[in-house]
């Protein structure tokens, strides 16, 4: 039997942080200043939402890698564009704009699409390990292009939205992608053969985000020291150090 990898609270909230940092410009430069380069952060956060997708897709029971490709791009739009809306946000703030404005943009923000937070590693031998609940695709979806019509019927923040190089054309575009995907994972389940390479592709994003955030992980450290917010990005992003270790620490 061979091991089911599956994406853990690790990858899910270096993802965020690669997320959020390359969303506000203040931390951004912070990262910069000390060594580090946008690509850095692109990278983790494509593969953790590139293992996101595949999660779902291999244990969710919804989507096939007919679909799969245009299911990642949509995450990774989807939080390209809400990267965008939080820009908006301090603009809006910075101007003074109307309170209902405001609130309409705080509403898409705090409820950001829900993401895998935990899950499960399975090996040959020993017990399944206990999984959070997964977030269901078809809901994923929905919220994508629920949030996509949002932004669409706030008029007052489309100048905003078209500086930063969200206009409409994109979110429409966003609710084309989500509904045609939901359409087609509805009652669909994935063969076989395409689970085992869906795991096989999800181990590999998992692999290359931890090889980008190693390579990066001091760069990322020094940026904390200098601005606590960083700091706190990063506070979820480590791994769980075992129970032999922490016996080894007690000991010594």
């Amino acid at each position: 039997m061979s091991q089911v990898v599956t994406l853990d609270s690790t990858v899910a909230a270096r993802t965020r942080a690669a997320a959020q940092i390359l969303a506000t410009p203040a931390l951004l430069s912070t990262y910069e200043a000390r060594g580090g380069i946008p690509e850095d952060l692109q990278s983790i956060r494509d593969q953790g939402l590139t293992a996101e997708a595949l999660s779902q897709a291999t244990f969710g029971g919804a989507a096939t890698l007919a679909v799969l490709g245009p299911f990642v791009a949509l995450q990774k739009e989807y939080a390209a564009i809400l990267g965008v809306v939080q820009a908006v946000h301090h603009d809006l703030v910075r101007a003074n704009a109307p309170a209902e404005v405001r609130s309409a943009v705080d509403e898409i923000l705090a409820n950001e699409a829900e993401m895998p937070s935990k899950t499960r590693i399975e090996k040959p031998g020993k017990a399944r390990k206990k999984a959070s609940k997964s977030v269901n695709p078809a809901a994923l979806l929905a919220t994508i292009a629920g949030h996509a019509r949002a932004l669409l019927n706030v008029a007052s923040i489309h100048n905003a939205l078209d500086r930063r190089k969200v206009n409409r054309p994109r979110l429409e575009q966003v609710i084309l992608v989500a509904e045609s995907l939901s359409n087609k994972m509805t009652g669909h389940a994935g063969a076989r053969g395409e689970e085992t390479t869906a795991t096989a592709a999800l181990g590999s994003a998992i692999d290359e985000q931890t090889r980008v955030w190693s390579a990066c992980s001091r760069i990322l450290a020094a940026a904390g020291n200098d601005d606590v917010r960083v700091a706190l990005l990063l506070s979820n992003a480590a791994p769980p150090r075992s129970k032999s270790k922490k016996a080894r620490t007690k000991q010594r």
